[in-house]
């Protein structure tokens, strides 16, 4: 595969995560909201885009590996792409695996 594919993919990859990142949020924060009055909890249909979001955004994110100080606002975005980069190398990385091993 040629590097500007390879950056294609990675690129695709990186903008996929990092839009799922960015749309989860809203959905999850709404959904809890919602939850927030429900005497049964908040079910399994929010605990599961809260494990998701945490999933999302780990490494970076989730473990706050960059000074939040830096990163006001909607700064936050830059620590959210690096982490999409990273997620991007992983799942390529793991497409490439599956292929050498066919």
């Amino acid at each position: 595969m040629s590097i500007k594919r390879k950056g294609m993919v990675l690129l695709v990859i990186a903008v996929a995560h990092f839009a799922l990142s960015r749309l989860i949020l809203p959905l999850t924060t709404a959904l809890t909201a919602q939850a927030a009055g429900i005497p049964d909890g908040p079910g399994m249909t929010v605990t599961l885009l809260v494990r998701a979001t945490k999933l999302l955004h780990l490494p970076l994110v989730t473990l706050a590996l960059y000074p939040r100080e830096w990163f006001p606002g909607s700064w936050v975005c830059v620590p959210m792409a690096l982490n999409s980069a990273i997620w991007a190398c992983g799942i390529y990385g793991l497409i490439v695996l599956y292929r050498r091993s066919r």
